[in-house]
């Protein structure tokens, strides 16, 4: 099972390295549009709106890598007085109340929300239309990303309470750091 966890644990760091390079490439067009704009006077008619979907693809599909770094904002003021299996009976409680459901319901949302998008071709609405669709694909990857994620951060804390494995073990550590 832990295989299975690890193996999660690689894709969101592999997604993650893969599009991480989305902000050179959101650098490189914001520069040639500032390049275009002062010293040709010539302003890309695209170029906002691309980064701007760069921006969210970047944002969006490394949440799961967040979580696998435990870099996502946590409120610890109860939990930090608390023994290692204390905080991890509370971690397991808030993923199983808040972050599942919420998780589901965000999936099955962005589903329909991708879908429509899909079936109108929606376009943005600059002089350039640019596809919106993929974008919005790219919602729902990244909730199933980051729902496997937690489900394997839930796995392992849940294992780590039964005295199996500690969830935070300097095996985590041999994943690539990708930031």
């Amino acid at each position: 099972m832990f295989r299975l966890l690890r193996l999660v644990d690689w894709l969101n760091t592999g997604v993650a390295w893969i599009f991480s390079w989305a902000v050179v490439l959101m650098m490189l067009i914001t520069v040639y549009d500032v390049a275009m704009r002062y010293f040709f006077a010539s302003p890309t008619a695209w170029a906002f709106d691309i980064t701007t979907q760069l921006f969210g693809l970047h944002f969006m599909i490394l949440a799961g890598y967040a979580l696998t770094r435990k870099a996502h904002v946590s409120v610890d003021i109860v939990t930090e007085r608390l023994s290692p299996k204390g905080q991890a009976i509370i971690e397991l409680i808030g993923y199983t109340v808040f972050f599942l459901p919420f998780m589901l319901v965000l999936i099955w949302r962005s589903y329909g929300f991708a879908m429509t998008s899909w079936a109108r071709q929606e376009t943005t609405w600059g002089i350039v239309a640019i596809p919106v669709y993929p974008i919005k694909t790219v919602i729902v990857v990244a909730f199933c990303l980051l729902l496997l994620q937690g489900l394997a951060l839930m796995i392992r804390t849940g294992a780590f309470i039964a005295g199996y494995e500690d969830p935070y073990s300097d095996s985590r550590r041999e994943l690539p750091n990708v930031s």
